[in-house]
């Protein structure tokens, strides 16, 4: 690790909580974009990069953050396997939720390239919108981390969004009932992220917060407005937010200090919204106090 990255550990390798933003990158066009930029940031990338790509982002000497590609492959994603039942005199073939000896190969050979690259930091394997399978999965990716010695820190992520937009409220609750707070997201979600903390993860990543949108250039959108994210932020105590890296969040996440990317940050561009960035320079706002830094 870099003198300019050691400052965002102390001496028992934990994270500082001091604000840093950290672009996603995905092919090298972004990452030119990022060539003349000074200043503290971090450099996001799914394993399924290019690996010419992903060996170029670690020698830039920036935090280099890896991730399992959340999105990537979709219509058979790799925690599935096909299963296959002779039923109603017919054979039906399904995808089902892999076993767990499946599921320890495929995570490990996911950290096994992890290992190539030599990055910072790795997200641990998650299930979107799936919180339950995602701590799960998060137990068998603890123990296989720590079967052999890496380079990098693991980070757990939890599927909050999945609670918090598709929570239904109960009625009021009568007097022999339990109290009102009790059957709440935040009910939810704090017993799920000392979940995370019993099996060990000292670092923590809040996910699942992107919603699809198809008027967004990415399809997705950030679905907490900066005051839901404020009150979030207020008791959770993450020290990422993913996807949440953006201008009219960024006064939330410095008073916060926690680390954010953003799967939008390319379209911050007068190319593509010349009302809005024409006369700015937004990777500069976002880098702020950091700018010249170097």
């Amino acid at each position: 690790m870099s003198i300019e990255n050691a400052k965002y550990l102390n001496t028992s390798n934990k994270l500082n909580r001091e604000f840093l933003p950290v672009f996603s990158v995905d092919w090298s066009g972004q990452l030119k974009r990022l060539e003349n930029l000074e200043g503290h940031y971090g450099i996001l990338a799914s394993i399924f990069c290019y690996k010419k790509l992903l060996t170029t982002i670690r020698d830039t000497g920036k935090l280099f953050f890896l991730d399992s590609g959340v999105f990537n492959n979709q219509r058979q994603s790799w925690y599935h396997q096909i299963h296959c039942e002779f039923r109603d005199d017919s054979w039906v073939r399904e995808f089902r939720l892999a076993d767990e000896k499946q599921l320890r190969e495929k995570i490990r050979n996911y950290f096994k390239q992890c290992d190539n690259f030599s990055p910072d930091f790795v997200f641990a394997p998650d299930i979107f919108g799936e919180p339950l399978l995602s701590l799960y999965l998060a137990r068998i990716a603890w123990k296989e981390y720590w079967l052999r010695q890496r380079t990098y820190i693991l980070i757990g992520v939890i599927q909050v969004g999945h609670g918090l937009y598709n929570w239904h409220q109960q009625p009021v609750p009568q007097v022999d009932n339990f109290l009102p707070h009790y059957e709440s997201p935040k009910s939810f979600l704090a017993a799920l992220i000392s979940a995370y903390r019993d099996i060990g993860y000292q670092y923590i990543a809040l996910g699942g917060l992107l919603k699809a949108d198809k008027t967004m250039p990415t399809g997705l959108k950030f679905g907490l407005s900066a005051q839901e994210l404020n009150e979030l932020l207020s008791w959770s105590r993450p020290d990422f937010v993913l996807g949440g890296l953006a201008l009219s969040r960024l006064e939330v996440l410095k008073r916060h200090n926690v680390w954010a990317d953003s799967t939008n940050w390319l379209w911050w561009s007068d190319l593509y919204d010349k009302k809005r960035f024409a006369n700015r320079n937004v990777f500069h706002e976002v880098l702020g106090s950091y700018v010249n830094k170097t």
